[in-house]
């Protein structure tokens, strides 16, 4: 559905163009600013690399998972953590307008494509922390993407194992009038037969995205985002064995399985904004959107195992080999319904030192969700719960609840720059935002500041340095108990961000690199504790906790080629959280206080290498290498309202690589375009090695009970859900 709403004014000023917004003098200074790769705490990502990264997903935020301060320890999924944070901290801006993502989504499999089109892109914009007053109301990032405004006829086309996408650019020759327009088709049935749990999968996902813009006058401008989205996962399992342990103690699941899982996504967002020039310094305008999002869950699937030490020892016999054996019945009628309509006013003022900048928003939410869940499950003969009067069952929850909320905020931010004297130069951008919920009838006043220093006057070396407060609005996911039951008055999560760093330009023999190196500390308080399963995150608004995340990030980055970027990023972090109130009492009747233990996102090491480069003396020969390494994430113990209880999972590494055959482009063998007499621009052939060292990476766990064995009691043991093995890709893209 599109929003049909007058608007105006330069929403991110400095990721247009002079001859986008019609500006001149101060203004096209500020556009040059804008095109530093770094500005204080928010990096330009060159978007060159997105055509070329190597990745079992495909979608856009694998650029972002090699960069310092993020990672993600599941391949299949486009959800990553920020310095600690939980996936649903990151701000996500697609041409201004706010991006939700699914509340559903319990694997990376069932996700489907991202929202963001890669094949779009013109500018990204990125921070991990302390970004300006502009941004707001989540506590980690904040991703701010703009997709390109052609000013010609051309387009793309690509088609791979996975899928296919295509797009085009148009223009009227007066360039008053054009856009970009993309869809996406992805199948993923070829990675997902790699996994574990083997059965029929059939996933279905696309979309069709387009971005218009219209300039009657040198001072009035019209631009258009829609996007239509329908991502479907069927799946029939029939059984999984999975072979874990140790070379001592290895253990064997199998499980069988029948029936079938049937989920849905359905996202329609439409988004009108509209610019006017008052003067050559003033820029106001208003922006309207609207999503509507419909999601499904649907599965009935009976599971029986078997838990089996594979080889007999001196110390267990062969009749002990059963060490767990169980049946469950797991049944989901889920059906959850989010709208969100929102207003906004924003405006620019540029005056001879810098800029001020205000906004406005008005938004309006409405969640519905009607869930039928239940699970029985028979372990070792037993009943779970056992009754003697009724057939009971181990988790059931029926609701139908529904949420209404208004949320107004608003920003004011003043930039300017000062001069110390000789080239020294000082920019500092101090802001003020505020949020109001009429749920929570909470006022969140958030002041915030950066400062940039350049030691020369040249954007070759910058310090800097930024504080603010992020509070964070609970939504429809924080809100609910395991009951499905709402707090609406549930008040925000609250954080304080403090971050030190400094970049700086040189040239060793003729190539180009930057060194950017950053310190950070987040205070965080009224956290809702979470446990994550998979890309799952199940929230206990039960409770609340107070924690810390503290770290240094760096990054080296260098043109090996001329137009193609390659870096090496290196993050050390460590982020723990104390749960308020949480005891427990051992079996001698002490009371035990936990006090501090690691958050879900709590990864010590985080490494990443991204490397483009041409084969020697064979400049239509080009390779693309991508390497993640991050130690282990903490992983809960299935123990109700203790969140002490975890132990670390293995760590995540992997490579992919893709090898490419440019058979002509711009550049490379033009002779060879001449020679087909084709109206194409270039022809590329790839294969790609995914995993290329065949890593089992653990995405989550299967706790699954156990019976005595080995002079063991009977509990729970943990089956590692692993990720996708070695696998050969091969696409092949064209421009015209």
């Amino acid at each position: 559905m599109l929003a049909l709403l007058l608007c105006c004014g330069e929403l991110h000023a400095e990721s247009q163009s002079v001859e986008e917004n019609g500006m001149e003098g101060k203004l096209e200074e500020v556009v040059v600013v804008g095109r530093e790769p770094r500005s204080g705490v928010v990096e330009r990502i060159d978007v060159q690399p997105l055509s070329k990264l190597s990745g079992a997903s495909g979608s856009f935020e694998n650029i972002l998972k090699i960069l310092p301060g993020v990672h993600s320890t599941n391949e299949l999924s486009s959800q990553y953590s920020v310095r600690g944070g939980s996936y649903d901290e990151n701000l996500v801006y697609v041409n201004g307008v706010e991006i939700y993502r699914p509340m559903l989504t319990r694997t990376g499999q069932q996700e489907g494509l991202s929202f963001i089109n890669p094949n779009l892109v013109s500018t990204i914009d990125f921070s991990t922390g302390g970004f300006g007053a502009e941004f707001g109301d989540k506590m980690s990032s904040v991703l701010n993407v703009s997709y390109r405004r052609p000013t010609s006829f051309g387009g793309s086309a690509e088609g791979n194992l996975l899928g296919a996408s295509a797009t085009c650019d148009f223009a009227l020759p007066n360039k008053k009038f054009g856009g970009v327009a993309g869809i996406r088709y992805k199948r993923s049935t070829y990675m997902l037969g790699t996994l574990d749990t083997k059965g029929e999968y059939d996933p279905s996902f696309s979309d069709i995205q387009a971005a218009l813009y219209f300039e009657p006058t040198s001072a009035l401008s019209f631009s258009l985002l829609g996007s239509y989205a329908l991502n479907r996962y069927n799946f029939i399992p029939t059984n999984r064995e999975t072979t874990f342990g140790t070379l001592d103690n290895p253990i064997n699941f199998t499980m069988y399985y029948e029936g079938n899982e049937n989920d849905m996504t359905k996202n329609l967002l439409g988004a009108l904004t509209t610019r006017y020039r008052v003067s050559d310094n003033v820029v106001l305008g208003i922006t309207g959107s609207a999503s509507s999002m419909l999601e499904q869950e649907r599965y009935d699937i009976l599971g029986e195992y078997w838990l089996k030490q594979t080889v007999s020892n001196s110390e267990v016999s062969r009749d002990a080999s059963d060490i767990g054996v169980g049946a469950s019945l797991d049944h989901a009628r889920t059906y959850t319904a989010t709208n969100v309509y929102a207003a906004e006013h924003s405006g620019s003022w540029y005056h001879h030192s810098g800029a001020l900048k205000w906004g406005l928003k008005l938004q309006h939410h409405r969640v519905s969700d009607e869930v039928n869940q239940w699970q029985r499950i028979d372990s070792a003969g037993y009943m779970m719960p056992r009754s003697e009067e009724a057939l009971s069952v181990m988790h059931g929850v029926y609701a139908d609840t529904s949420m209404s909320v208004w949320q107004y905020s608003g920003f004011l931010q003043e930039s300017y720059t000062l001069s110390l004297g000789g080239s020294h130069l000082l920019q500092i951008t101090p802001g003020l935002r505020f949020a109001y919920m009429n749920l929570s009838r909470e006022l969140l006043i958030s002041p915030r500041l950066q400062v940039v220093f350049y030691p020369n006057g040249e954007k070759s070396l910058q310090i800097f340095a930024s504080t603010g407060a992020y509070h964070q609005p609970a939504f429809f996911k924080e809100m609910k108990n395991t009951e499905m039951q709402l707090n609406t008055a549930i008040t925000a999560q609250r954080s304080w961000h403090f971050t030190l760093g400094a970049s700086a330009t040189f040239t060793r023999h003729n190539i180009p690199f930057r060194l950017t190196s950053e310190a950070y500390y987040k205070r965080l308080s009224n956290m809702i504790p979470y446990k994550q399963d998979n890309v799952a995150l199940l929230y206990d608004r039960e409770h609340r906790a107070d924690g810390f995340a503290w770290g240094i990030d760096a990054k080296l980055s260098a043109e090996l080629v001329k137009g193609a970027e390659s870096w090496v990023s290196l993050s050390l972090m460590q982020a723990r959280q104390d749960v308020r109130d949480d005891f427990y009492e051992t079996d001698a009747g002490q009371t035990i206080y936990p006090g501090y233990f690691p958050m879900p996102n709590d990864q010590r090491i985080n490494l990443s290498v991204m490397l483009q480069d041409q084969i020697l003396g064979y400049s239509q020969w080009r390779a693309c290498l991508t390497l993640n390494y991050g130690t282990g994430l903490p992983a809960l113990t299935p123990v109700a309202d203790r969140y002490d209880l975890t132990f670390r999972m293995p760590s995540y590494q992997r490579v992919d690589m893709g090898l490419s055959y440019v058979l002509f482009d711009s550049e490379a063998r033009s002779a060879v375009r001449k020679k087909l007499k084709t109206v194409l621009k270039s022809c590329t052939f790839t294969v790609e090695a995914l995993n290329l060292f065949n890593i089992r990476n653990v995405s989550s766990y299967l706790w699954v009970k156990t019976v005595q064995y080995a002079g063991q009691e009977s509990g729970m043991m943990a089956v590692p859900n692993y990720l996708t093995p070695f696998r050969i890709n091969a696409k092949v893209g064209i421009t015209f």
